[in-house]
């Protein structure tokens, strides 16, 4: 199925191309790729280290540092969606450096990661008859028994049985 979509999307910016060079010509549709490709290049260097201020400040004032860090992140894909060559791809972009978009997907990844949490952290929850607390408890765990003449000659560690 992903490759089917890899598949529509190559086609898809390859068609927009041919739409694009027959309406601005070969000349114009090259100056729109490079000028989208340079504009890339200039958010990417301008936006990252603003994005790293501002996670910084919100950090240090003691706010919460997601919707910086989620900015951030749609401006760096913005960024790298302009540098290659594509015109949809550009059009997205656009669309992701508007707050409204960045507002609603923000809160679609919130909705979804809350999903997922309440998902996993179902099958995990203690039984009513149980004593101990949550925070004690050991969501996921792996161990392999070591053979007596690879076992560590140091102290045990706590994370290890000897």
């Amino acid at each position: 199925m992903a490759r089917l979509l890899v598949a529509a999307l190559v086609l898809a910016e390859i068609a927009s191309f041919v739409i694009v060079g027959q309406w601005a010509g070969v000349l114009g549709t090259l100056l729109l790729v490079v000028l989208a490709a340079l504009l890339g290049v200039a958010l990417l260097r301008r936006q990252g280290g603003e994005a790293l201020a501002q996670m910084r400040g919100t950090l240090r004032t003691g706010r919460d540092p997601r919707p910086a860090l989620l900015r951030g992140g749609f401006r760096l894909v913005a960024a790298l969606l302009l540098i290659v060559p594509g015109f949809l791809g550009d059009v997205v972009a656009l669309l992701l450096l508007l707050p409204p978009v960045q507002r609603a997907l923000a809160k679609r990844f919130a909705r979804h990661g809350a999903r997922i949490v309440a998902v996993r952290t179902e099958s995990f929850t203690a039984a009513p008859h149980e004593a101990r607390p949550q925070r004690d408890r050991v969501v996921d765990a792996e161990w392999e028994e070591v053979p007596p003449h690879q076992r560590p000659t140091h102290r045990p560690s706590g994370w290890t049985r000897h």
